[in-house]
């Protein structure tokens, strides 16, 4: 990052200018669009009866009824900067979303067999609280021209709810559709034109295929764009559970065949604080059930079903359930982890370690409650 110019009222961090990208061909063919037609150019009215999915189309207040429907704007991007704080923020929002974003997960629990981690509000609403505290303890603009204000707290609020928007059309291709669907739902976006292009290169670039297809160094972002990437890809636990795993449960194998979903399973919440020169994300792990929509992954001990690998390391070796779920998290999740590091490291300059632990409260006290490191990351390994 390069070094802050002395000013009056210094900026926070300095803003590099990306990189041209390699090919804007197939995004600039998305962003000519105007109707809400999937890639293989089914409407979504059809595409949402051929797959069985219930829906009222009084639930998505921006798209037409029409047999094709179309995008109609419900938003004036020069009234929402207006708006000072998250709460009013997330109504204004929704005020124009519906009930939309309850069909995200049923959109997306048809990519896999037993179903997709869930992408509705619950992910976006956590996304952008905790999107807010980054840069509230960043103390930092979301441009990095300045510190924290209510914009900055506005902004986030945005890119938090919206990010994932595009999954009504790709997995592959969300974050392309998610921000061509910002310029359809957003009047007099240019009279705000350092905002507006702010917000769609952060949904733009939260994903890793994309920066890399594009040719785009995360680096050169902003802080808006690293405060959603980290905390895109913190969010794991038992409420990214999705609908159909819960559906599947061990009754048809989703905890066998998917180790993801155990993964979040095993999480009954996260959190994160700033030590000293480190920046801690805690995992709070369980093998409990503690409610009720668990009941499918577990055989009625109040227990959660762990997989056959679990249970032969815990008989085989001793290794303890915590222990197996921390190097099968630093397997899956090693690269997701570290994309969410480089942008802490972003964000908080003084910050040299990036920790992911782990604290286990054995109800059993078989094993023992235990507190152990699962990751460890420094500056100088993500570059």
């Amino acid at each position: 990052m390069m070094e802050q110019k002395k000013t009056k009222k210094a900026p926070a961090n300095k803003r590099l200018k990306a990189k041209k990208p390699k090919d804007r061909t197939e995004l600039n063919s998305i962003f000519l669009a105007t109707h809400f037609v999937r890639p293989d150019e089914v409407p979504f009215w059809e595409f949402l009866k051929q797959n069985n999915i219930q829906y009222n189309k009084k639930h998505f207040p921006f798209l037409t009824h029409n047999t094709v429907p179309k995008i109609k704007p419900v938003f004036d991007f020069e009234e929402y900067v207006q708006i000072g704080s998250r709460g009013e923020a997330l109504s204004y929002l929704y005020n124009g979303f519906g009930k939309a974003l309850n069909y995200v997960g049923p959109v997306l629990d048809l990519e896999l067999e037993h179903g997709f981690n869930d992408h509705t509000d619950r992910h976006t609403l956590w996304v952008t609280q905790t999107g807010v505290e980054l840069l509230q303890r960043a103390g930092i603009s979301y441009d990095g021209f300045g510190h924290y204000d209510p914009l900055t707290e506005t902004m986030m609020t945005l890119v938090g709810m919206t990010h994932d928007l595009g999954n009504f059309f790709s997995r592959k291709e969300h974050s392309t559709y998610s921000a061509w669907l910002l310029t359809r739902l957003f009047t007099n976006t240019k009279r705000k034109p350092k905002e507006f292009e702010t917000a769609l290169h952060a949904i733009l670039f939260h994903e890793e295929p994309t920066l890399l297809d594009l040719n785009m160094n995360i680096a050169e972002g902003t802080p808006l764009q690293w405060a959603l990437v980290a905390a895109d890809k913190m969010h794991v636990g038992r409420d990214r559970v999705g609908g159909r795993s819960f559906e599947n449960g061990i009754a048809k194998g989703a905890l066998e065949d998917d180790i993801h979903i155990v993964l979040n399973a095993l999480i009954v919440r996260s959190s994160w604080h700033l030590g000293v020169r480190k920046f801690v994300w805690n995992l709070d792990f369980s093998v409990d059930q503690l409610e009720e929509k668990f009941e499918s992954f577990t055989t009625g001990n109040q227990r959660l079903y762990l997989p056959k690998f679990f249970q032969n390391m815990f008989i085989g070796k001793g290794t303890l359930y915590r222990e197996s779920f921390a190097k099968l998290f630093n397997d899956i999740y090693a690269n997701r982890m570290k994309m969410a590091a480089k942008c802490v490291f972003l964000l908080f300059p003084h910050i040299s370690e990036f920790i992911v632990e782990l604290s286990d409260n054995d109800t059993r006290a078989k094993v023992g409650s235990g507190r152990m490191t699962v990751l460890q990351l420094t500056r100088k390994q993500v570059g």
